[in-house]
């Protein structure tokens, strides 16, 4: 294992290594044997310079470079940072155009005109086949624009990110944006003030992902994420939604400290179930190919394997999960890496699978620790992988200058597939309700309900969904009451309006009938007294019906009367 000073040595000579082998950074000639010994250097299995080899001299020299290649990035981007950009909604509105025109060129249709995925495959393989041309310059075209946008803003959006108040999440634990992340914006934009969202495009534009049909993988993410763009049009003065690049695969692939900090926690979380001092993700695989039968023995009951689309707490043998894992990745990953994975031993292609679930969790704990965010998820089995990180570094799942027990247990609870229906409310209302701080009325009732709970020590998560469903339930009962209400103002007034007229009306009427008492009611013109009475009755009850339909209308546009709609009866 190497033995690094800090992760900021780790750096330099990484730094070093790279510059030298795209010709970017070359040693004088009286230092041509340390540059040979660095050249010959491999990469540890985390992708660090593997320092075995090197003399302390050549260390000493790389790390001297490496650390003049830092000052000079260093200063280009706080040339970047300092660049004049226009306001940053503005900027927000921009991405989300971008991201627009990329779908339509990727589809040849809007994205609100498109209704799933299926149809989004159709849509381009009709036009790989029959428009291979125009789908191929349209595409390339957006995607240098975007690329451009990102070089131009994204420092200063991750800048942006750090800067909001109020109650502020940061999500992820996971690599895509899909249905299921979607559902959790929309439900916590009932509760939160911001949400801080990683870029799920980004990613696409910066590095090679590996990826199977990239560009249809590109086309979901978009379809996905653009339904929130009613919540950045809407140019919110808090905004509800925040998208900014979180930089993972650029981090994973050229930072130190990122690829230290990840083979940190992937020892820290999984030694403990091998024999023996094991100190590098080298010896990890090692010993998960040599003890195979050990490891999978210790593994597949610890928990630390969840194959995706699997939930946590499903017991699966070793074969069953890693044919489960394989089967997953069918027509997500590419080609070759899927052989690959194929082909390796089942040890060594588990513990791939488990630290694949720990490098987005890994960001999401920088991300949140960066931008002073609580962290949150939108799967149990996130939530599984994030409790036991934060149990293996003895860390607090939750942000203390940011959220308290009690919201953070009720954020929880109302991801619950049992209040899955607030889901339903459409993101065009939700803008509505947050334009109104509804979502803050509801965060205040909300506590009032779940309070007492929170108050008598630990949550258990089970009893704050309860309580939780117990208090929207009542909420919405409040709402119907409060129509009720409102028919039941109204319901004299019409009353009286109609009972006068119509008795009015049948006065006229027998006068008509017996022309004699007509001269005792002093009606003059029977036929016309009796028009101007009904029509007298008609306009007063609709004066009425109007008012309690007004009321009804700005009862039911409030978060209390969002919940009635959307609620299951």
């Amino acid at each position: 294992m190497n033995s690094f000073d800090s992760p900021e040595t780790a750096q330099r000579l990484l730094d070093a290594w790279k510059a030298m082998r795209e010709g970017k950074l070359k040693f004088p000639p009286s230092l041509q044997s340390h540059a040979d010994e660095l050249l010959a250097a491999p990469l540890t299995a985390s992708g660090l310079v593997d320092t075995k080899g090197m003399s302390r001299e050549t260390v000493l020299v790389a790390t001297n470079f490496g650390a003049a290649l830092l000052i000079q990035r260093g200063e280009t981007l706080k040339d970047k940072i300092h660049q004049p950009t226009i306001a940053m909604d503005e900027v927000q509105v921009e991405l989300f155009a971008l991201f627009s025109s990329l779908f339509a060129a990727l589809t040849g249709r809007s994205v609100d005109l498109v209704k799933d995925e299926d149809e989004i495959k159709q849509r381009m393989m009709w036009r790989v086949k029959y428009q291979p041309d125009v789908f191929a310059n349209s595409v390339n075209q957006v995607i240098e624009e975007l690329s451009e946008f990102y070089n131009r803003h994204s420092i200063n959006i991750y800048q942006q990110a750090k800067c909001f108040g109020g109650m502020r999440l940061v999500t992820g634990g996971q690599r895509r944006f899909g249905p299921s992340a979607l559902n959790a914006v929309r439900i916590t934009g009932l509760y939160a003030d911001t949400q801080l969202i990683p870029d799920p495009i980004y990613p696409f534009i910066s590095s090679d992902l590996n990826l199977n049909a990239k560009y249809l993988q590109l086309a979901i993410q978009l379809f996905y994420i653009l339904h929130l763009r009613p919540l950045v049009d809407a140019k919110l003065p808090v905004p509800a939604v925040f998208i900014f690049p979180s930089f993972e695969e650029t981090l994973e692939r050229n930072d130190a400290h990122t690829k230290l900090g990840l083979e940190q926690l992937a020892i820290r979380l999984i030694s403990p179930i091998c024999h023996g001092q094991i100190q590098s993700l080298e010896e990890l695989f090692d010993y998960s190919r040599k003890q195979q039968t050990a490891f999978l023995d210790a593994l597949m009951p610890s928990g630390l394997f969840v194959p995706p689309g699997g939930k946590p707490g499903i017991q699966l043998s070793a074969d069953e999960a890693a044919s489960q894992y394989l089967k997953e990745l069918e027509g997500i990953r590419s080609s070759p890496i899927l052989d690959q994975m194929k082909r390796a031993p089942t040890g060594p292609l588990l513990l791939n699978g488990v630290l694949e679930r720990l490098r987005p969790q890994y960001h999401l704990f920088e991300n949140s620790s960066e931008l002073g965010a609580q962290a949150l998820l939108s799967q149990p089995v996130h939530w599984h992988y994030f409790e036991k990180i934060a149990q293996a570094n003895a860390r607090d799942l939750r942000s203390k200058n940011v959220i308290s027990d009690q919201a953070l247990q009720t954020l929880q609870a109302v991801q619950d597939d049992s209040l899955s229906w607030l889901a339903d409310i459409p993101v065009t209302t939700l803008v509505q309700l947050i334009s109104n701080n509804e979502h803050r009325w509801l965060r205040e009732e909300l506590n009032k309900y779940t309070s007492q709970l929170a108050s008598t020590g630990p949550i258990d998560t089970n009893e704050m969904i309860k309580e939780v469903s117990h208090g929207l339930a009542s909420l919405v009962q409040r709402q119907r009451k409060s129509l009720k209400d409102i028919e039941l103002k109204y319901a004299p007034k019409k009353a009286a309006v109609l009972t006068g007229s119509i008795i009015g009306a049948g006065l006229v009427a027998s006068a008509v009938m017996l022309p004699l008492l007509s001269p005792l009611l002093a009606v003059g013109a029977p036929a016309v007294a009796l028009a101007g009475a009904a029509s007298g009755a008609f306009i007063g009850y609709s004066k009425e019906k109007i008012g309690e339909a007004v009321e009804k209308r700005h009862a039911g546009q409030s978060m209390l009367g969002v919940l009635a709609t959307v609620r299951p009866s």
